[in-house]
């Protein structure tokens, strides 16, 4: 095998290794909160973190520049780093401090409709801890310090959101705020980490360098104008769930979002290193090429050989929570997963190219439709199957036109686009004609694996 593609996938495999055992954790953690905090709960807990995902949009694509401008200049990686913490602190300051100000005077009064108001302060130090992350993570993705990172991910994201959960067992009379309060301590001691670990590896050195302020100035509008297409995707329809239709409804909403959407553990992982190996001069496409193989050839064959087993799964996994929305929402995140991984590694494309504002028009063009649709499915009370299947149209639309947009690198995409056509198909069958997917199962693993002369 090409040594290039051996160092994508042990790297790639390293990265997303925090998110196989975050997938064993979540197993545990989830039915735990459900039954002993309540699927209200639960909604409530998990909305909370949505907001600290959204909030990666305050760091104004500094932690992406700081990887790009590393690799763009790799003797000058220290006082990249340096200049990256401090106009972070710089950001974070300005940011926190507007925060204070709009909620004092009550002009983010739209916010207590997803999240009580007695979680603010806590809302706010997480959103500082988030923003601060971000460059963190920048800095240990542009030295290639892949395994350090990895594990920094693993307590960060996973051990922060699911330990408090199966705490849970040992203590049923814990409140929200005290499983929130538990969940920002891990992120606090997972941030002191990372710090202890760039200082111990001389990652960073005081200089007066301009390299990454000309890369903001060329390229961070776009960083962050896609950073909040990206969440104002993946995150409003969970918003407008849990404003229109409950935090019971966002419980099972989330549930098979969360667990599919682990897939984007692998897909980010392979854009992490993505993004160093695209960003340098002398790169080559061949490792792009092949990542999009896995994500819409190989990856899709093992979760549709998968679903068959998904009642019994969810059934055992959820005990009385289980209901079968639960398994036809499943099947379709499934696919959204699919779809949104491939998506991931074609986004890293255009950052390492700088050439972002190719697919912020797609976004742009798009945003008005979708959030019309949205607001329509939500506020009329549609059901949380309908609206999944609006979220995978978009994945769809999103992923085609992307392809589209960088088909003169991409091989053989006419092959891409009856894929997912295909798969589309498949996951309608598997729905509706439950014993006839088996028959479509078997030619999906032949067409894939079998090559005729």
């Amino acid at each position: 095998m090409n040594s290039k593609i051996n160092k994508l996938l042990i790297n790639s495999s390293i990265l997303s290794l925090p998110g196989i055992l975050s997938i064993l954790l979540s197993l545990i953690s989830i039915p735990i909160h459900l039954n002993v905090a309540g699927v209200e709960n639960y909604g409530n807990y998990i909305i909370f973190h949505f907001l600290l995902i959204i909030s990666t949009v305050l760091n104004f694509g500094i932690g992406k520049s700081i990887t790009v401008s590393i690799n763009n200049f790799p003797k000058k990686n220290k006082e990249i780093c340096y200049q990256g913490i401090k106009y972070t602190f710089y950001i974070l300051l300005i940011s926190i401090s507007l925060l204070i100000i709009l909620f004092n005077f009550n002009q983010l009064f739209w916010i207590y409709k997803i999240v009580d108001a007695f979680l603010i302060n806590y809302l706010l130090f997480g959103i500082f801890l988030t923003v601060l992350y971000s460059s963190l993570e920048g800095i240990f993705q542009g030295n290639q310090k892949f395994k350090s990172l990895s594990f920094f991910n693993f307590l960060y994201f996973s051990l922060s959101l699911s330990l408090p959960s199966i705490i849970l067992i040992f203590n049923k009379s814990l409140s929200l705020k005290e499983l929130i309060i538990f969940s920002l301590i891990i992120k606090f001691i997972s941030i002191a980490f990372m710090f202890l670990s760039i200082f111990k590896n001389g990652l960073i050195s005081k200089s007066s360098s301009q390299i990454l302020f000309i890369n903001l100035k060329n390229n961070a509008k776009w960083l962050t104008l896609n950073n909040i297409l990206i969440h104002f995707y993946d995150l409003l329809d969970k918003y407008l769930v849990k404003i229109f239709l409950g935090p019971i409804a966002i419980a099972t909403y989330s549930i098979p979002q969360q667990l599919t959407g682990k897939l984007s553990i692998l897909s980010k992982g392979f854009s992490a290193y993505l993004l160093t190996n695209l960003s340098r001069k002398n790169h080559d496409n061949l490792s792009f090429n092949f990542s999009l193989e896995i994500f819409l050839k190989i990856i899709p064959i093992f979760v549709f050989l998968l679903f068959p087993l998904y009642e019994f799964f969810l059934n055992f996994w959820l005990r009385n929570e289980y209901n079968q929305n639960i398994l036809v929402l499943t099947k379709i995140f499934s696919l959204c997963a699919i779809f949104s991984c491939a998506s991931h590694l074609l986004i890293t494309k255009f950052e390492a190219s700088k050439t972002l504002s190719k697919n912020l028009k797609i976004e742009f063009f798009l945003m008005p439709f979708f959030l019309i649709s949205l607001y329509y499915f939500t506020s009329n009370k549609f059901s949380l199957i309908e609206i999944s299947y609006l979220i995978l149209f978009k994945e769809v639309i999103l992923l085609l036109f992307r392809l589209y947009i960088l088909k003169k690198i991409i091989k053989n995409i006419i092959k891409f686009y009856l894929y997912i056509i295909f798969f589309i198909s498949t996951l309608y069958i598997s729905i509706n004609f439950e014993n006839f997917f088996f028959v479509v199962l078997i030619f999906l693993i032949i067409g894939n694996f079998v090559k005729n002369d």
